[in-house]
């Protein structure tokens, strides 16, 4: 039993009978991530992880193309090293409290999902990805570094090579490519069966008792990136953001963002 889609501007909440469905719902500027699209998210989070018949959280992006293409850049403009420092704090503290949640938080990839958008749902418990889902943190070639916990998130991962390599080129990972990492978890499905293979999962899911269900998050917890670890990527991650270098990479991709 499905209720109805309650549309609350930037996020779309959608309960069924063990989930609530949370859609970023910024398509036309491929679901970036804004201070109100986080604050929303946030909100959210804190009634659905209260609600004791909820058993899991769905993260979905709006649209076609993409789950979520990172950090909004309008934002980052023109922002010196203490603003940003506090931005990227606000995205971090989201994104630590998902991975500490305790019950499941799925990330459902259809698309894109680049720089904070791959970090949001690397902070997220599993991963279900389309065949047409790419995965990066390109911020270096902007001249910054990734902000939300990617450095740390996307190591654990992927193992120290393979996550340098992608975030030092800025390189991409196809879907079958995340699958073959080991990161997705089940295989690539075609995006018309998304539906079918969230519900199957979260079906899965609900096959252990909540306790259960806790007890293991709460035990795997021991493997996240410490918080020590998290706070000097934000730092030097604010740093380049009110750089020259990085604000240069920002106006560049804004102007080449308006050109298409």
């Amino acid at each position: 039993m499905t209720n109805d889609a309650e549309h609350d501007g930037v996020l779309i909440s959608r309960r069924t009978d063990n989930a609530v469905h949370l859609t970023l719902n910024r398509p036309a500027v491929l679901n970036a991530l804004n201070t109100e699209l986080l604050d929303a998210l946030s909100d959210e989070l804190d009634l659905v992880l209260d609600d004791e018949a909820v058993r899991a959280v769905v993260i979905h992006g709006a649209g076609p193309r993409a789950f979520c293409a990172g950090a909004d850049l309008k934002e980052l403009a023109g922002l010196d090293s203490e603003a940003a420092l506090n931005l990227l704090n606000r995205g971090q503290n989201l994104f630590r409290r998902i991975e500490l949640a305790p019950k499941p938080v799925v990330a459902v990839v259809d698309g894109f999902a680049i720089g904070g958008g791959f970090e949001l749902a690397l902070a997220c418990h599993l991963l279900v990805a389309t065949e047409r889902s790419q995965f990066g943190l390109p911020e270096a070639t902007l001249g910054l570094i990734p902000g939300y916990g990617g450095t740390q998130r996307l190591t654990d991962a992927l193992g120290r090579h393979l996550a340098l390599r992608l975030m030092l080129t800025g390189a991409r990972l196809s879907a079958r490519e995340a699958a073959e990492a080991g990161i997705l978890a089940c295989p690539v499905i075609a995006p018309d069966s998304v539906a079918a293979a969230v519900d199957e999962l979260v079906e899965k899911l609900c096959r252990a008792t909540p306790a259960a269900t806790r007890t293991v998050l709460a035990a795997a917890s021991a493997q996240v990136p410490s918080s020590l670890a998290l706070g000097q990527e934000a730092a030097l991650a604010a740093i380049a953001i009110a750089s020259v270098n990085g604000q240069a990479g920002i106006t560049a991709m804004l102007a080449k963002m308006a050109d298409r």
